[in-house]
Order: C-alpha cells, then structure tokens, then sequence
C-alpha cells in the first residue's frame, strides 16, 4: 500500500499572495521504516523534525538524497490571484487529493498545524468526498516531530522552489490558479 506524507511551503515567507507549494512524498508502505530511519539519521539534533528552511546548503544537498525512498513526488503550486493562505491550500490540496487517488494511494498523512487548521483540512476532503474526489483515501493529521516522513515532502516543497529536484526522482509538478 501507498501512503502519501504532505507538507506545504508558502514561498517569500508568506507575503507573497500568489504563491504556495504543497508536495506528497509517496512511499510504500514495505519501504517506510528503512525511509523513517535514514530521515531521522539525517536531522540534525538541533532539529525536531526535518526542515528545509533551517538548513544549511550542504545539508539541503543531502536530503534531496532522501528522496530517493520515495515511489514518486508530486507538487502542486498555486499560482494565480492574490489569495488568502487558506484559500490557496484548498486549492493546492484540491488537486493533489485528484492526483493521489489516481496513483491509487490509499492513506494521506497531512502534518498538523493545531486543530483549527486541520479541522478546516478536514472540511476540504469531506467536501471533496461529497463530490466523489477522494473516497478511497484516508486521511490523517500527524505532529511533524513524531513522522518523519513527513521530512520528504518538506524538502520536496524546498527543492522544488529552488531547482533542485533530482530529474531521476519520480515527480510530476502541476499548477492550479
């Protein structure tokens, strides 16, 4: 079975209206715990959990490596009108909840972000659910620090913004306005 670990990125440190990146790391569930145990031997301990914004190039260039224990990676950025941060989250996960059940992923492992936030998470895929996007997923909320693999799809976002996703890497990137 396929899971897919989600985390968002909002580029300019969220003063950019226009923009907003939301990557899945998919992984098999037969190669998750091998994928746990290189991520939380390459988080530094300064670090609760894997994040690209607070690392060094050099440890940025060895993540990316990280990558290689997913099944596929697919980004979506937002990339239209000027927009709340939660409008364009919808619009980012709208899509990547079409595009995971067509890779037939069954679990969908978000990081939480309190539970305002995720109860509006929640909203979204039972919206989705009502529209028939998304019944054969099941979705989670899971604290950053206690999934590393959630550590993939943050320097998925990350290497995305800066160019450095591996061509050999399985990825497909979409945008939605």
């Amino acid at each position: 079975m396929h899971r897919a670990y989600v985390d968002e990125s909002e580029p300019g440190g969220g003063r950019d209206h226009t923009a907003y990146v939301m990557a899945a790391a998919v992984v098999d569930d037969r190669h998750a715990d091998p994928a746990r145990d290189a991520v939380r031997a390459a988080t530094p301990k300064r670090m609760r959990k894997l994040h690209w914004y607070e690392a060094t190039d050099g440890q940025r260039l060895t993540w990316i490596g990280l990558l290689v224990h997913t099944a596929a990676l697919v980004v979506v950025l937002y990339d239209g009108a000027p927009a709340r941060a939660e409008r364009r989250r919808r619009r980012c996960l709208e899509r990547l909840v079409w595009e995971l059940e067509r890779r037939e992923v069954h679990v969908l492992a978000l990081e939480s972000r309190g539970s305002a936030r995720d109860s509006s998470d929640a909203s979204v895929l039972e919206s989705l659910r009502a529209r028939g996007v998304g019944h054969t997923l099941r979705y989670e909320h899971v604290r950053g620090a206690d999934e590393p693999l959630l550590g993939l799809a943050d320097t998925a976002c990350g290497a995305h913004l800066h160019g450095m996703i591996p061509a050999a890497t399985p990825h497909t990137v979409i945008a939605v306005s």
